[in-house]
């Protein structure tokens, strides 16, 4: 059977996800077709909006005769990635095109936040072909990536094994439930439209600083910006720096954390004293350490009432501490190193 599983990944753990869940419907014999949403959102907003671009073009070819669909996103803040609704629109993804789908499944990855973000998934997946069989979802508990909340410089945290194995799994159990004419169930049915779609850009972190002495040249914040927020400069221009544009930037902090010389701030959450973090970082001079035992808790969804609770009492917590703690050293710590 043909598959296409479709993902949106900041930083490559949710793509490393959809590569397991490819390897495994291969080796069952499947023909399976990866697309990267945020590619397909960039090409999108570089044509125009209302255009079908070569890569959507061919997403919706995949769609149309694949029996197997899966869709996976990184979590923002218990709801999904900032732009990523935006192609899963009836406008950009039309119902029609899921009228050979007979399975599907989601997965999502996320740091300090679960929320319903793989339920909403689940549902678009859902409403788009009601007939298709329900075979799962899997989510992956990874250290945070969110640039406020980044461990402080020459430390990043580990992923733990039991998440990478807890995903494999979950590849083998599609497997089994594909040649076993498993029986779908249903997941949860989220009617809420509080999803990213409205998200609004503004650049939430502020305004970065490129050092232009430090920059050089690759351009690579250029092409893994889906949000098309930072740009090469003009010809003849002074410095020939990347362009920021601040109207179009979400604050998602892929720039910061994939340029390869560290040329890119955030001044106003003081980047300068956070590490970088990206899927697959192998660095000997890191201290590389567990993610904090109480992030753990938050492995499982949260209820809307939980979820309300938590953040105003996470925010809370780090209001206080940013005002009365982060300039004071304790024990020759300081406190704006740390994850508040």
């Amino acid at each position: 059977m043909k598959a296409v599983i479709l993902f949106f990944s900041n930083t490559g753990s949710t793509k490393s996800m959809a590569v397991t869940f490819q390897k495994h419907l291969e080796g069952a014999g499947h023909s399976v077709s990866l697309h990267d949403g945020f590619l397909i959102l960039k090409q999108s907003l570089t044509s125009g909006e209302k255009e079908v671009t070569p890569l959507l073009s061919n997403y919706h070819a995949a769609l149309k005769e694949a029996y197997i669909v899966g869709i996976g996103s990184y979590v923002s803040f218990g709801t999904i990635a900032d732009g990523v609704a935006k192609l899963l629109t009836e406008d950009a993804t039309p119902t029609s095109l899921f009228a050979s789908m007979k399975y599907y499944f989601s997965f999502s990855s996320f740091g300090d936040m679960g929320g319903e973000a793989i339920n909403y998934l689940s549902t678009y997946l859902h409403n788009k072909n009601g007939a298709a069989k329900y075979l799962g979802s899997v989510c992956q508990h990874d250290p945070e990536n969110h640039l406020p909340l980044l461990p402080p410089r020459g430390r990043i945290d580990e992923v733990p094994a039991s998440e990478l194995k807890k995903v494999n799994n979950f590849g083998k159990t599609l497997i089994a439930r594909l040649n076993s004419g498993y029986p779908s169930y249903m997941h949860e049915i989220v009617t809420t439209t509080h999803h990213s779609a409205n998200a609004k850009p503004g650049a939430g972190l502020g305004p970065i600083k490129i050092d232009s002495e430090k920059c050089i040249k690759c351009f690579e914040c250029v092409t893994v910006c889906p949000y098309n927020a930072l740009s090469k400069p003009e010809e003849g221009a002074a410095v020939k720096i990347p362009v920021w544009d601040g109207s179009s930037c979400y604050g998602c902090s892929r720039c910061f954390n994939l340029c390869p010389v560290r040329a890119i701030e955030f001044p106003k959450v003081r980047s300068e004293k956070k590490e970088q973090y990206f899927w697959g970082r192998s660095d000997p001079e890191l201290v590389r350490k567990p993610i904090p035992c109480f992030l753990l808790l938050r492995s499982r969804a949260f209820t809307k009432t939980e979820l309300a609770i938590g953040i105003v009492i996470y925010v809370s917590i780090g209001y206080i501490l940013k005002k009365c703690l982060a300039y004071i050293p304790v024990g020759g710590i300081d406190f704006a190193t740390m994850y508040w």
